[in-house]
């Protein structure tokens, strides 16, 4: 029987360690109650004098779409975001596959109908004066 080499050993551990560091750094949470379909409502919060409102889809897989309608001056318009969303330490992350920004949210889930979200940064800047409510819209 052959003997492995100390070397070897040492080689096969560092390779797995490494394996196993990286995949636990792309491994997000998602907290489960944040998934499915959600709407909500907002104006004047973000800017003066626009109504925006949205219906969003978190998926389980930590991918999520947004189609957005806003109202200014009586001109409406309509976009849709796409991006991923994770969760961390009582925070929500949502990060726009249109931007290098990821915005994070304080999170209180209210029941099963609604989510409040407190702005902690956004857009990359640190900005606590946002808040907001999704409602759950899934039909069951």
């Amino acid at each position: 029987m052959k003997k492995v080499s100390p070397l070897l050993k040492i080689a096969v551990l560092a390779v797995f360690s490494i394996l196993i560091f990286s995949f636990s750094i792309d491994k997000k949470e998602n907290d489960v109650k944040l998934v499915g379909i959600w709407k909500g409502f907002e104006k004047d919060s973000q800017i003066e004098g626009v109504e925006k409102h949205w219906i969003q889809q978190r998926f389980a897989d930590g991918t999520y779409v947004i189609m957005f309608t806003a109202k200014e001056d009586c001109e409406i318009q309509t976009f849709t975001e796409k991006g991923k969303w994770w969760t961390e330490n009582g925070k929500f992350y949502e990060a726009a596959s249109s931007t290098k920004d990821i915005d994070v949210y304080s999170y209180e889930v209210k029941g099963e109908e609604s989510v409040e979200f407190k702005s902690i940064k956004l857009t990359g800047k640190d900005n606590t004066t946002y808040i907001f409510s999704d409602y759950r819209l899934d039909l069951k």
